[in-house]
């Protein structure tokens, strides 16, 4: 069973951190796009022969910027094109002060049974610095009327380590935060991104460097707080309770196919990764254009387009770049990704079935070497991050790059 990730790029305004593939002058463009990203599933479904999918997952951007009918026109797409669980876990992000209770009524009557809201940090001041438009009032109104429209299972953004975040500072945005009572928190470590406007800012002096020994305090002290309000911290940055772990993003950290249509998605599936093109006015030729060229032989296709346009599965028109992935990447990522689940860790097993070799044949010194520096623990057939290793966790990563 595949993940079907989704995206949208449009934003309102662009965050000071964010190097996503998100655009705010192109609003003229949402309508087209959507029928291009609703062509692109049906073009992938087909191809596939409608593999079987149990999460749909809309990320961008700012979904929650797309109109009720245009949800139901991508959804029935997926749903013509797919075999989509009846149990399906549908995510939408959004940004509080986008949505309003009408709105999300109708996206819930639509099969959206999970929200994820941008709210970031409950302060004025972090809020500005990060070019956030809403207030946490927003964000706790926001709740309050999915709530009211039939959301059971919301999650909260958060991000620490900002520069000039202090711990106090951090406590008080989870000692708000908290009391929300969501189902799913994720907390984020700011990294300061080539090409965004916080870059600059580093750059010229505006801002200071955050400081990763402050994060990581304040990593410790938010592991503390969310477990004492009764959430399970099962993957490094993500808490839920009982029950209510992000089932689509668990197929990333379990290295499981999944398939990302839309500009500038990445999928992996079939034994390939690929990424779709980019920007989004090439990324609607594309797709109309092989539409053209499926039905008249002698249209004339964009430049851009690759030489050889395929719906060899999983790849669709759009697709901009992939390669085939063998033994020695799939096992990198295995590892580096399961690696990540924190209750789960890497199952030594699995692993074995999947690729026909245990993995200290592949890796045993590097694991004797992470055992040794008490950076990982074996628990039966599992190899697990110890509570040292979480916070060193990426030095962990690159041993099996």
């Amino acid at each position: 069973m595949f993940a079907l990730y989704l995206h949208i790029p449009f934003c309102r305004a662009r965050c000071s951190y964010c190097d996503f593939n998100t655009y705010t002058t192109i609003g003229d463009l949402q309508a087209p796009y959507v029928a291009a990203l609703a062509r692109e599933i049906r073009l992938v479904g087909a191809a596939g022969d409608a593999p079987a999918v149990g999460t749909i997952f809309f990320g961008g951007g700012t979904p929650s910027l797309l109109t009720p009918s245009q949800v139901a026109d991508i959804l029935a797409a997926a749903r013509e094109s797919f075999a989509v669980a009846d149990d399906a876990e549908i995510t939408m992000e959004a940004n509080p002060g986008t949505v309003d209770e009408a709105w999300l009524a109708a996206v819930r009557a639509l099969g959206v049974n999970r929200l994820s809201f941008g709210v970031q940090s409950a302060l004025p001041g972090e809020l500005a610095l990060l070019g956030r438009e809403h207030d946490f009032a927003a964000a706790v109104g926001a709740v309050s009327a999915a709530r009211a429209a039939g959301f059971d299972n919301l999650n909260l953004d958060l991000i620490y380590g900002l520069p000039g975040q202090s711990v106090a500072n951090w406590r008080q945005t989870l000692d708000a935060a908290l009391p929300v009572g969501v189902e799913h928190i994720s907390l984020y470590c700011l990294t300061i991104e080539p090409g965004t406007p916080m870059q600059r800012w580093l750059h010229s002096g505006a801002i200071q460097p955050p400081d990763p020994d402050t994060a990581a305090d304040q990593y410790e002290v938010a592991c503390e707080a969310l477990a004492a309000a009764g959430y399970e911290h099962y993957e490094i940055s993500n808490w839920a309770r009982p029950g209510r772990e992000c089932r689509h993003n668990v197929v990333y950290w379990r290295n499981e196919p999944y398939l990302g249509l839309g500009a500038g998605a990445h999928g992996s599936a079939a034994g390939y990764r690929y990424q779709v093109v980019r920007q989004p006015r090439a990324y609607v030729r594309r797709i109309t254009n092989f539409e053209l060229r499926m039905t008249n032989e002698e249209a004339i296709t964009d430049p851009l387009t690759s030489d050889r346009l395929t719906t060899d599965w999983p790849l669709s028109p759009a697709v901009a770049a992939h390669h085939a992935v063998d033994d020695a990447e799939a096992m990198s990522d295995t590892a580096i990704t399961q690696l990540r689940l924190l209750n789960e860790g890497l199952d030594l097993r699995g692993f074995a079935a999947r690729f026909g070799r245990s993995f200290d044949d592949v890796y045993g010194d590097t694991v004797r070497d992470l055992l040794a520096l008490e950076l990982l623990r074996r628990d039966d057939d599992h190899l697990l991050l110890t509570d040292k290793g979480r916070f060193l966790s990426n030095q962990v990563f690159y041993r099996f790059v």
